[in-house]
């Protein structure tokens, strides 16, 4: 049985897969607890989706996931506990595109062109997170992307994610939304997702405990390249423990009478996008939420 799991596992490999399926089989048995967790979670036929973009998931709690410090036990019970979440909160074919395709929350109209927010789960953030927030163009080209893992029914970021070589696009979604860039973007609609989800509380992951920190990628040449703690203290994050900030559940606004006369129309444009932006996703969570969820009471 395990062999025809790493088999399947190793599927895709091109280089080297006899050498990948004899370690999919050591883990298996070395780490034999942690692995027939996963087992018991993930093989069947209920989640045989997450095996099309990652066919070895299986083997993801043995590697670091989400922050430093998680024990391989404790990656699967994380991991099933949200996937668990997400069965519980979105309709079936809702989910179907969230593991499959992407959710496109919203179009993003810049400089007569068309970008879009999406939802997925995405094998590219597949070391920090279950779930992607992304920016998008017509053609699937990932501007910025926030990640994100649920349990507990707390939201966990572990990463926000931008392209180095972004030909301008940061300039131009800053200007088009009134100086807002999309980092910080990326924070507000995490904020408004997280109220639309009835999530308890939002945690966002420390510099220092961020993922890439973990001995197993200290010689693989990944790194952390930007700083996650200023980022989430913008958003008046405040110190939860020693892994991950708090963000609160809603941004705290200025004043528009503390704000400069000249840019107090720019504030005041913004906060109406953002208010507008906001029902949209409303919205858009309300139809691919099941009825259950949305008559729960959270309180």
């Amino acid at each position: 049985m395990v062999i025809k799991l790493a088999l399947q596992a190793c599927s895709r490999k091109r280089k080297n897969k006899t050498k990948e399926v004899i370690k999919f089989v050591l883990r298996a048995l070395i780490y034999h607890r942690s692995f027939n967790e996963m087992k018991r979670f993930f093989d069947n036929k209920q989640r045989e989706k997450l095996f099309v973009n990652e066919p070895n998931y299986l083997m993801k709690c043995m590697k670091p996931f989400l922050r430093v410090g998680f024990q391989k036990i404790e990656i699967a019970q994380l991991l099933n506990d949200h996937h668990t979440w997400v069965e519980n909160t979105f309709t079936e074919s809702a989910q179907e595109q969230i593991y499959l395709q992407e959710i496109r929350l919203r179009c993003l109209p810049i400089n007569e062109k068309e970008y879009y927010l999406t939802l997925n789960f995405d094998g590219k953030l597949r070391k920090e997170a279950e779930l992607a927030v992304n920016i998008k163009d017509e053609q699937g080209h990932t501007y910025y992307s926030l990640g994100f893992t649920v349990q507990n029914n707390n939201v966990y970021i572990g990463c926000i994610q931008g392209n180095n070589n972004d030909q301008g696009f940061t300039k131009a979604f800053t200007k088009a939304f009134f100086g807002l860039r999309p980092k910080s973007f990326l924070v507000e609609t995490a904020q408004f997702l997280a109220q639309h989800l009835k999530i308890d509380h939002i945690y966002a992951v420390k510099n220092s405990a961020h993922v890439y920190n973990a001995k197993r990628y200290s010689n693989a040449g990944e790194k952390v390249n930007m700083n996650y703690d200023q980022l989430w203290l913008e958003s008046d994050a405040v110190e939860h423990d020693q892994w991950f900030y708090e963000i609160p559940l809603t941004s705290e606004r200025r004043a528009i009478e503390d704000i400069k006369s000249s840019k107090r129309k720019l504030y005041r444009d913004r906060y109406q996008w953002l208010d507008d932006h906001n029902d949209t996703l409303g919205n858009v969570i309300k139809s691919i939420t099941k009825p259950e969820f949305q008559t729960a009471d959270r309180t």
